[in-house]
């Protein structure tokens, strides 16, 4: 299922594959290079964005990043390793963890010599999060999660098409599973139609109870299209989810900075049970269910989600 999810992925960035002048700069960490952009202050408090699998450092929305930065925030995103214009590998020659992705982030901040800073982590960024704050602990003053888990077993089941265990937490919803299954059997004709194919989906993990920002996300899926390097690339996340699960499992009761766990109740990934698991986890979190929160982002929460933000950097 995902080789040929992925094979039909990368035919449809192929009609972007036109390069364009992008914001940001490219550092050199860890041995690879990573394409980040700022916002703010360098002297203020560093925030460090780290989105989910498979996804772009700019579907952090500048909007959100500007709004955080005018809270009196250095607020940095990044392109994960294997999307956007940071470096790509070939999975099998060259294969990596989620503790190499965690060694990219704080080699980040190293680069722009930043000794401590406030670390916020969407779905797959939730572990690196973690991971920073566990193995880097002098270097993280406070973690913020959303839209992520402890538990990423049943995710990887359902996209193998494999049954669910028992007693497990919840698995994608059927609406974005079957979504997943169309998009195998529908390849775009044009690079509109490839556009379409990323909408609908984002549609989805918006959910229904808000609007869809359908505009800003039309013009954030279609840059994404257009700077991604190696398409392919994008499927070693999965590997990497797939190969860390113990790793994700056991880092959370781990974690000992100021922590605070943003879910929604429209999460078509990780249902809410995942967030409520995930606060008993980690020790003295605080758990924000957010009534109307998708998978991804949405304007219509930013006040509730900067508010929390600067509580929870405020703790000690």
């Amino acid at each position: 299922m995902k080789t040929f999810f992925f094979s039909l992925l990368s035919l449809t960035c192929s009609f972007f594959s036109h390069a364009r002048a992008h914001d940001g700069q490219i550092a050199n960490v860890n041995g690879i290079k990573i394409w980040y952009e700022t916002f703010g202050q360098k002297k203020n408090p560093a925030f460090l964005l780290i989105m989910g699998g498979c996804c772009q450092g700019i579907l952090w929305p500048s909007e959100f990043c500007q709004r955080l930065a005018d809270e009196g925030f250095f607020v940095i995103r990044y392109d994960n390793r294997d999307t956007g214009l940071s470096s790509c590998f070939d999975f099998e020659k060259h294969p990596y963890s989620l503790l190499d992705m965690t060694k990219d982030a704080i080699g980040l901040l190293d680069h722009l010599k930043i000794n401590r800073a406030h670390v916020f982590g969407l779905s797959m960024g939730g572990p690196i999060a973690q991971l920073m704050a566990v193995h880097y602990p002098q270097r993280i003053l406070s973690i913020a999660l959303v839209a992520t888990s402890c538990e990423f077993r049943p995710m990887n089941l359902a996209y193998a098409g494999l049954p669910a265990e028992e007693n497990s937490l919840s698995r994608p919803k059927d609406v974005y599973l079957k979504w997943m299954q169309e998009f195998q059997q529908n390849i775009p004709q044009n690079p509109e139609e490839a556009l379409e194919q990323r909408l609908v989906c984002w549609r989805i993990l918006s959910g229904s109870v808000v609007p869809f920002e359908e505009d800003r996300y039309r013009e954030l899926h279609r840059l994404f299209l257009d700077r991604q390097k190696y398409p392919e690339a994008m499927k070693n996340h999965l590997f990497v989810c797939k190969n860390s699960e113990e790793l994700i499992r056991s880092v959370s009761s781990q974690v000992r900075v100021p922590t605070v766990i943003f879910h929604g109740s429209e999460d078509a990934i990780f249902p809410i049970d995942h967030g409520e698991k995930l606060s008993q986890t980690i020790p003295r979190s605080k758990f924000i269910p957010v009534h109307g929160l998708g998978h991804i982002l949405n304007c219509a929460f930013y006040d509730l989600l900067i508010k929390e933000l600067k509580l929870n950097a405020s703790r000690r």
